[in-house]
Parts: structure tokens; sequence; C-alpha cells
């Protein structure tokens, strides 16, 4: 390799060419470089490979740091009746306590003591909206907790609160008997 170094570069003649075209036949014909399917393929491939990456990661990363859950919110619903009220009654003064899950999708009810309810009345929890007609959420145990599942609290709802109903509830969208115990709805 040394040598070659020191040799000026030498074109061969048009006769040599010739002989060498001649020798090897036409194999030796210039061939264009022209491009394959396949590799013009491979960079649609590629790029649609480094995107599903990319939305892989964020996938990853948006599961592996969820969003912090809501705490749920308590209610404490007082009796409306007044003790002089309450000591004839058959409903006790105590109340009710409401826990609203973080989501909102679930309200559990549960009596601070067991509340006495004639066998042909009911209970029926209702939500209260700052302004218009209250909503009802369903019966709810006089005696345990109880599960009202719904999408979501009505938007607005400033108050819960707990009515005396005949057996499967209100017939009318709206309270019909007396309205035992309120509590008020601080978010």
């Amino acid at each position: 390799m040394p040598l070659t170094a020191s040799v000026s570069p030498q074109a061969p003649s048009a006769e040599v060419w010739k002989r060498i075209v001649a020798r090897i036949g036409a194999a030796a014909e210039p061939v264009e470089a022209t491009g394959t399917p396949w590799s013009s393929a491979l960079a649609f491939w590629r790029s649609l490979s480094m995107f599903a990456g990319v939305a892989a990661l964020s996938l990853l990363v948006l599961f592996a740091n969820p969003q912090p859950e809501q705490p749920p919110i308590v209610v404490v619903l007082n009796s409306t009746a007044s003790p002089a009220d309450a000591a004839g009654s058959t409903v006790p003064a105590t109340g009710f306590v409401a826990s609203i899950s973080g989501d909102g999708r679930a309200i559990v009810t549960r009596p601070l003591m067991s509340v006495s309810v004639q066998p042909d009345r009911t209970l029926e929890l209702w939500a209260v909206p700052g302004k218009g007609a209250p909503r009802s959420l369903g019966l709810i145990s006089a005696s345990g907790a109880s599960v009202v599942r719904k999408n979501k609290l009505p938007v607005g709802t400033a108050a819960l609160a707990v009515s005396l109903e005949p057996p499967g509830g209100s017939t009318t969208g709206a309270p019909t008997g007396p309205v035992l115990y309120v509590g008020k709805l601080a978010l």
C-alpha cells in the first residue's frame, strides 16, 4: 500500500475498457440504483413504530401516576323536630349520616340510632338544590346502612333531606310526608 501512494493515478485507454467489457459481458453494464417497495415502506413502518412507542410511553406515564382520589364528603342530617315535639314522637331526634363517595356515584346513609318507622311508611332521601324542586335519590333503611347508587349527585345540590313516605316512596316526585332530617351540603 505505501508504494501505491507515490504513484500517480493513470486512466486506462478506451481500448482497455472495451476488452474488459467484452470479457465480462453484460454484467458490466452500469445498473441504475432504484428503491424497492420494501425499502420505501420501511420509512413508513419506522414512523408508525415510533408513533406507537411514544403513545405507549404516554399511556404508561398516565397510568403509573393516576390522579389522586377525592375524599368522601360526610353530611350530618339533623332532626327537624324540636326537642319538645320529639318527646312524644316515634321518630327520635337523633339524625343520619350520609357519606358521598369522592366521585359522586354512591351515597351511603346510616342512622345514628335505629329509627322506628310505622310499617306502612318508609324513609326517602332527597337532594335539595339551592333553587328549584328536590330530587329523589331513593329509599333508605331506618335501621342500617343504605347505599344509594346514582351516576352523580345533581349539580347545585345544597342539602340532603329525609322524608317519611308511603311504601315505595313518593309518587308525586316531591316529598309528600313530613321532612324529618336535613343536612346542608358544604363543598
